[in-house]
């Protein structure tokens, strides 16, 4: 094991914040899981046969805990996949379909989210640290791509003007140069 999943498995968590931004989802489930297995030991007969150890309120506090952080964690990541899907050819319709919302919804996830990574970049340059984040330009082309219609993709843009990239990328830059504007102001901070 490394030195940082030591420090995790010794590591008690009784609030969502207790948990590491940095912390791997699968630690967390495997962390929720040993405190929620001495939980379901409680179900069990006192005269059980064999020796079990029993859950106690730090253990529940515990699963709440980590619960929220997953949960926090899964929610976090969905404007990152919102944009990855996009970029790696879905259309809004299917985007939309995959998080049970309407195209409109899903466009306020990734808004949000190139908002947020917005923010970051300018947080980090404000305090001297390399941007972390979207630059003007990565902003520009992830809010470009809420123009594209509900059953349009990128090949559909490509295809439709002969002029346009077919690679993701090429055309994520080609937008971002189109529609960059480093004045609009931004909505939400990420994590």
């Amino acid at each position: 094991m490394t030195e940082q999943r030591d420090q995790w498995d010794a590591l008690e968590i009784r609030r969502p914040d207790d948990v590491p931004v940095p912390t791997p989802l699968t630690w967390q489930v495997e962390k929720h899981t040993v405190h929620s297995d001495r939980l379901m030991n409680n179900v069990l007969p006192a005269d059980f046969p064999y020796e079990v150890e029993r859950g106690t309120a730090d253990d529940a506090l515990a699963v709440l805990a980590l619960r929220e952080s997953i949960r926090r964690d899964i929610e976090h990541g969905t404007g990152n996949r919102v944009h990855e899907a996009l970029t790696l050819g879905a259309t809004w319709r299917q985007v939309a379909a995959a998080l049970g919302v309407d195209p409109g919804r899903a466009r306020e996830v990734l808004r949000a989210y190139a908002d947020g990574q917005r923010n970051m970049w300018r947080r980090n340059e404000a305090e001297g640290r390399k941007p972390f984040g979207f630059s003007a330009d990565q902003h520009a082309a992830a809010v470009a791509l809420c123009e594209l219609g509900d059953d349009e993709d990128y090949s559909d843009v490509a295809t439709a003007d002969a002029s346009m990239p077919r690679d993701p990328v090429e055309l994520e830059e080609r937008i971002a140069a189109e529609y960059a504007d480093d004045d609009e102001p931004t909505r939400q901070e990420s994590r």
